[in-house]
């Protein structure tokens, strides 16, 4: 931001691919700090035309006619646009952290306890997790699945509610 409005120290008003050519920063980031300028609180900068949309040939201008009463002012980031491909890769990290943290937490209670009834240990392991996140119980009951499949754990022959720990 302060780099943008270092260039109007030399021309009052510029285009949108002047001052990238100058800065040498991506489009999409440009915009950003652009837009934070122009639009919102502090209208520093002015847009023409005016709009949230940010065009190669748009002319921004130094705004004379902007004051503030504070001698510091912050002008806030516009927050970037997260797609949806985004969001569903960061879930998908997430649930694969998760997965880890709850298979860890059910392994300890288990390597302390030996034997354990289901109940017990889902309200266990959801009490350890709390710290970090909300475990599902679903989610607890799959992990513990996946333990016996991988032979961490075992049901107990006479008791199918009964898990017993394998070292």
């Amino acid at each position: 931001q302060a780099c943008i409005l270092l260039l109007f120290n030399e021309a009052d008003s510029m285009t949108f691919s002047d001052i990238q050519g100058h800065l040498n920063l991506p489009a999409e980031e440009l915009k950003r700090y652009v837009l934070s300028l122009c639009v919102g609180k502090y209208k520093i900068l002015t847009k023409d035309p005016a709009g949230k949309e940010v065009a190669p040939t748009d002319k921004i201008t130094y705004n004379a006619a902007f004051s503030d009463r504070a001698r510091r002012i912050k002008v806030p980031m516009i927050a970037a646009k997260i797609t949806q491909e985004e969001k569903d890769a960061t879930r998908a990290t997430v649930d694969e952290d998760r997965k880890h943290a709850i298979e860890a937490a059910i392994v300890r209670i288990m390597k302390t306890r030996k034997s354990l009834d289901h109940q017990k240990l889902v309200l266990e392991a959801s009490t350890q997790l709390m710290r970090h996140f909300k475990p599902d119980p679903k989610q607890i009951k799959k992990r513990i699945e996946d333990l016996i499949h991988r032979e961490y754990l075992e049901r107990d022959p006479s008791n199918p509610n009964l898990y017993k720990y394998l070292a």
